[in-house]
């Protein structure tokens, strides 16, 4: 509470470790209502990929490269995307890049 009142920052590892969804969803909403108070956090919760939640410029994704480094972007580079898009079936299909590239038969 301390950083949402004096308007801190607060950074959180997979905001969503431990925490209910609904405690996660009042955490946001009280950054989103705060006056200057920013959260800046990583999550592999698809479910908040949602622009009713979001604006396209607060949305960053990270895309693991070949040789180990990463690449961190935004979902406002996206000139195609529309506000409208069903942004959590859109990145679960690959659309923006940054989900997992498995191959089954790799460990066997």
């Amino acid at each position: 509470m301390d950083v949402v009142r004096n308007n801190k920052v607060m950074f959180l590892d997979e905001v969503e470790t431990s925490l209910h969804t609904r405690l996660v969803e009042y955490l946001i909403g009280l950054f989103h209502s705060s006056k200057s108070a920013q959260l800046v956090f990583t999550t592999h919760n698809t479910h908040l990929l949602d622009m009713t939640r979001f604006r396209k410029d607060q949305i960053f994704f990270v895309n693991k490269r070949d040789d180990g480094s990463s690449d961190l972007y935004s979902l406002f580079d996206y000139k195609d995307f529309r506000e409208k898009m069903d942004l959590e079936k859109a990145y679960l299909q690959g659309r923006f890049d940054a989900v997992p590239y498995i191959n089954e038969f790799e460990n066997i």
